[in-house]
């Protein structure tokens, strides 16, 4: 049995995360979806390093599971401390693909490496990864001293698909499995800022083809039923390879029986540049739904089953915590607070967000506000600050359960209940380790 020293501890900062399913009771035009496929994919964690120790690869599936529709989505990778995004490129998804990549270390930095011609190679110019290998470090130049890129999270956006003959500029292309990915640039490069017609959910029609295309020229959906993506992430920290399957949202029905999605915007796009945040021009006149998207993560409570081998458990339990929107409420007032603070409710001012963690046996006894080490640190925190966290709780008792209370700050209460995150468990075992996400109220 793996015993839990200092060193270990250290680790454990940088050690896992599992993409949870958060069941929440608020009413929400967005859903985490139960099977795992969306429009949107969360990915709360990867790791390459910390502590100064060597971690990763971390290796990324991402899968269009639609046998007649091909998907143009965006993957941007944020830090650890204040989700700066620090690389994103674009992906290609032919009907039935599935895009491979990983990051790796190379010399104390994290690269997104991919020889899987679903890349659309960029920094290569007119070619795929598969002609190219993609090869590129992340960004360090727009990080804070305090932060880092070797440890974040990151999110993959499904902008719309296409099927059927589609007419472009370059003449018609035909949607099918096995396809060019340079048949498809032919639809995906084309530029959609010249539409002129916002009221059709089929995108470009004949009056607004651009210029060398031919007939009806309907060159794409926003239907959520084509645009289902689904992600997985497996990585190695210590020596064992762990995975977890990527939250996804997706479209649902609210209370009033209406129909809404993720991406409503029938002309949304996505594109290689910095900054492209969750949420933005989503809705249907390119506004922001980033409250929309809370509402269907957020939990007050997020509970889940715990060991302690040091009490005669059979494993050792940390908690990890990631809050994949909180980079939109700096300066900016998602709730409709009124706050003008640097950083908006329901986080703290400072940003930080406070917590309580209550613990039981499994004969219901209860300790109440568990002391918690964060991030290696001692057992006297009282709110997390990065975008990033894990605890190791000083546990009472060898098994049970436990709660964690995330306290949120006036002035979200009026849109939804608790704190939008992802929370996971891992329990550390001899040869049993495991990721179990946590269950959110």
């Amino acid at each position: 049995m793996k015993k839990l020293n200092k060193k270990l501890q250290s680790s454990l900062m940088a050690a896992s995360l599992v993409s949870a399913i958060t069941f929440s009771g608020n009413a929400s035009a967005i859903e985490v979806a139960a099977d795992h496929t969306g429009q949107v994919l969360l990915a709360p964690f990867y790791i390459v390093e910390g502590v100064g120790q060597k971690h990763g690869p971390v290796y990324i599936k991402v899968t269009n599971p639609n046998r007649t529709h091909a998907v143009k989505a965006r993957i941007a990778f944020r830090s650890q401390i204040h989700s700066t995004e620090v690389l994103d490129f674009l992906l290609y998804l032919s009907p039935g693909d599935v895009w491979r990549g990983r990051i790796e270390n190379v010399n104390d930095q994290a690269y997104v490496k991919s020889e899987d011609d679903s890349v659309r190679n960029l920094p290569y110019g007119d070619s795929f990864a598969s002609i190219s290998p993609a090869n590129v470090m992340m960004f360090d130049h727009n990080l804070k001293p305090d932060d880092n890129n070797e440890m974040g999270h990151f999110e993959i956006i499904a902008a719309y698909s296409v099927t059927g003959t589609v007419q472009t500029p370059h003449g018609p292309v035909t949607i099918h499995q096995g396809m060019s990915k340079f048949e498809l640039a032919k639809i995906f490069d084309t530029d959609m800022g010249g539409v002129v017609d916002p009221n059709s959910l089929l995108g470009l029609n004949a009056a607004s083809c651009p210029n060398g295309a031919t007939g009806t020229c309907m060159i794409r959906t926003d239907d959520p039923s084509t645009v289902q993506l689904r992600g997985e992430v497996a990585f190695n920290v210590l020596n064992e390879r762990f995975s977890y399957v990527m939250t996804a949202l997706d479209a649902s029905y609210d209370k009033n029986g209406n129909f809404n999605k993720v991406i409503s915007n029938p002309f949304y796009d996505v594109y290689v540049k910095t900054s492209v945040d969750l949420g933005s021009r989503f809705n249907l006149n390119g506004s922001d739904n980033i409250l929309e998207i809370e509402k269907a993560l957020a939990a007050t409570y997020y509970s889940a089953n715990y060991e302690y081998e040091a009490q005669g458990g059979d494993g050792n339990s940390i908690i990890f915590v990631t809050f994949p929107t909180k980079y939109k409420h700096h300066s900016y007032d998602v709730c409709g607070s009124g706050s003008t603070q640097e950083w908006t409710p329901p986080f703290n001012p400072t940003g930080s967000m406070s917590y309580v963690i209550n613990q039981y046996d499994n004969q219901e006894n209860e300790v109440i506000g568990a002391k918690i080490a964060v991030s290696g640190g001692p057992n006297t925190a009282v709110a997390i600050t990065p975008e990033v966290e894990w605890f190791l709780p000083d546990w009472s008792f060898g098994s049970g359960w436990y709660s964690l209370e995330l306290k949120a700050a006036g002035g979200c209460g009026q849109h939804y209940k608790g704190v939008p995150a992802i929370v996971n468990t891992m329990t550390l075992r001899a040869g049993q380790s495991e990721f179990l996400p946590n269950s959110g109220l």
